[in-house]
């Protein structure tokens, strides 16, 4: 696809957002009453700053719990003080402020991305990028010209099926890896299996983003190309994350952390693009020889848009989804393992669909897990990772009596909501079976529209949602089915985070071997 049919693409769909989003009188009048921006409550910039620092109130604590307790002394819409030369910017955490920015994010929604990559992706690397900065780093025209051209590959589910077989033998392979490192006496695995997960989900990544299994879970464990991605894939957000949320000095001058990020940046690209070229001369000599089958990976398609987007979209991939899918698998086990009788309901489920632990999953079977469907659904609900997404505001707009000017940079609380009792009754619960249907009625219980977003919402939502699923629905389906999961330890508090949640204890599960 050539982006110019992308921007016609984009276009378009600017035109359906205007369509959905008419002007109504209401909004005038509603604006006429509002209160003046000035006066949304602000908390004192000394006493936030101070709250973060050793010994303040919010030291440690995740950022998901600060939106909960500012929310708590200031209301549902609160100013977080910038610091250090930043902005500040608008906290929304209610569910119809949440509507009312989400259905005026605009033709191309705009969020702050991470400066530092922006500067890599401009000033480093030109060549590579140009206009093509990535979902993570574009903005306006450019982001909807890059999102219009790779949507086709990455939301039709028929993409995906012919990854079932490939990520079956994955997993396989990590079920195996468990079998070496659990202890035998105890069957509980290291205090370090939480590295052993990342490299799971780095495996079942890199499959989707260069086509090949890179065997860094037991076949090649010290392959160079995939431990270097490997390693950046979990350090450049966390680096990003100090140069550009953290304070920092960068912009000003060059520090430490941004020469450690600007390193590691052309690395991964230095990789990517020779897997991919390597990707695209394979297919070439395919062709050459004969053989006529299509290939239909997501990989190709990219590279048939452009291989600099297959590059972009591979970085991307494993940028945005490493760690935060790493986490994700273990709370999902971690739920499971604190909800025995979740599990075997889940394992029955899995035994009606998957006769043995051999058994390969495609897209039939998968169609027949709505438990663990839910299971997953009530994971993500139960340990949201991290508030929620931001938003610049596209046009003025009006949020809970207040008016909020255009340009306003918000934080979209999505996530805080789904702890609430009055949208999920016992949230303090994990309870797969709210996202069923009822056997009587066949309906599902309505969810208030809003306040279940893990993924976002409109043409900015998670584009890697649909691999999230496949990725989640088969790593749990195979362990499900081949182990009892238990924890034995205290899981309190089992992740920290400051904006996205990581793991705050080890996961010392124990897998003992189903019997049949």
């Amino acid at each position: 696809m050539s982006f110019i049919k992308a921007r016609q693409i984009a276009l378009a769909g600017a035109r359906s957002v205007h369509a959905a989003t008419a002007f109504n009188p209401a909004d005038d009048v509603a604006a006429a009453q509002a209160r003046p921006f000035s006066e949304v409550p602000r908390p004192r910039k000394v006493k936030i700053l101070r709250g973060f620092m050793p010994g303040g109130e919010f030291y440690d604590n995740s950022f998901l719990d600060f939106a909960i307790t500012m929310r708590k002394r200031y209301g549902d819409l609160f100013i977080i003080p910038g610091f250090f030369g930043r902005p500040d910017f608008l906290a929304a955490l209610s569910a119809k402020d949440i509507e009312t920015v989400f259905r005026n994010e605009g033709i191309w929604p705009q969020r702050e991305g991470l400066d530092s990559l922006v500067y890599f992706r401009e000033k480093v690397r030109p060549e590579v990028f140009g206009e093509l900065k990535g979902l993570i780093a574009a903005q306006h025209e450019g982001w909807g010209k890059f999102r219009s051209a790779v949507n086709p590959v990455f939301m039709q589910p028929r993409g995906l099926k012919m990854y079932y077989e490939p990520l079956s033998n994955i997993n396989n392979e990590f079920i195996e890896r468990i079998k070496e490192i659990r202890d035998p006496h105890t069957l509980e695995v290291p205090a370090d299996f939480e590295q052993e997960i990342s490299r799971l989900v780095f495996e079942s990544i890199a499959l989707i983003a260069f086509n090949r299994q890179m065997g860094i879970i037991r076949k090649n464990r010290d392959n160079p190309d995939a431990l270097s991605l490997f390693k950046s894939s979990r350090q450049i957000f966390q680096l990003s994350f100090k140069l550009d949320i953290q304070p920092s000095l960068w912009k000003f001058v060059s520090t430490p952390t941004f020469r450690k990020l600007m390193r590691i940046l052309n690395e991964s690209v230095d990789i990517s693009q020779r897997l991919i070229e390597e990707a695209r001369l394979e297919e070439e000599r395919r062709l050459q020889s004969g053989d006529k089958s299509v290939n239909n990976s997501m990989m190709q398609r990219l590279i048939n848009i452009d291989p600099k987007v297959a590059v972009v979209m591979g970085l991307d991939l494993l940028l945005a989804g490493v760690d935060a899918s790493s986490t994700f698998l273990g709370a999902l086990l971690l739920c499971l393992s604190k909800n025995q009788d979740k599990q075997h309901k889940l394992r029955a489920e899995l035994m009606r669909v998957m006769p043995t632990k051999e058994t390969i999953l495609d897209e039939e079977s998968m169609k027949d897990m709505p438990y663990l469907r839910a299971v997953i659904k009530e994971a993500l609900r139960y340990y949201p990772n991290g508030v929620g997404t931001f938003r610049n505001c596209a046009t003025d707009v009006t949020l809970s009596g207040y008016n909020i000017p255009k340009g306003t940079q918000i934080m979209v609380g999505a996530n805080v909501l789904m702890k609430e009792e009055a949208y999920f009754p016992q949230a303090d619960k994990f309870l797969p079976e709210r996202w069923l249907r009822d056997p009587e009625t066949n309906k599902k219980v309505g969810v208030t529209p809003f306040t279940y977003l893990p993924f976002g919402f409109g043409p900015r939502m998670c584009i890697g949602k649909r691999v999230v699923d496949l990725e989640m629905e088969t790593s749990l389906a195979k362990l499900i089915r081949n182990f009892h999961v238990e924890f034995n330890y205290d899981a309190s508090k089992p992740f920290k985070s400051l904006f996205l949640m990581e793991p705050a204890i080890p996961f010392r599960f124990k897998f003992t071997d189903v019997d049949n």
